[in-house]
């Protein structure tokens, strides 16, 4: 681990000296992949909508930088826990192809949906979203 990095780390995450040392192979790469993340943006656009309140249009999106932050003056979908939980999962899947260097559209699973079951099994709507990666 070479100087510049550790700098880089301590002032980035406010790590202490002894933290900066102990960090694992793993943490580090995460830490040096932080620039290709940067480079990308996880939109997850509507592709389907019913009987949700909230109105979506097909079209509609969330957009999240490479790191998983929501960048809220991109979206176009009001912010809902219910539709936004289900892109956890797919989220560290990007996270980790972006660290790696990888197509972070080489994903299997593309679309995800909120977690309301819909009306016909005891819920009120529901939404389909597809989720890929975009230029920054």
């Amino acid at each position: 681990m070479n100087d510049e990095f550790k700098k880089a780390a301590i002032n980035a995450f406010g790590y202490t000296e002894e933290q900066v040392e102990s960090l694992s192979a793993k943490q580090q790469a995460i830490i040096k992949g932080s620039p290709a993340r940067r480079a990308y943006k996880m939109v997850m656009e509507v592709v389907a909508a019913e009987n949700c309140g909230y109105k979506p249009k097909i079209g509609d999106r969330y957009v999240a930088n490479g790191s998983g932050m929501l960048l809220t003056d991109e979206c176009t979908f009001p912010v809902c826990l219910w539709a936004l939980a289900p892109m956890l999962p797919i989220s560290y899947v990007i996270f980790d192809r972006l660290t790696q260097g990888l197509d972070p559209n080489g994903h299997l699973y593309d679309h995800m949906k909120c977690t309301d079951t819909g009306v016909g099994c005891g819920g009120i709507g529901e939404v389909a979203f597809k989720v890929h990666c975009e230029k920054a």
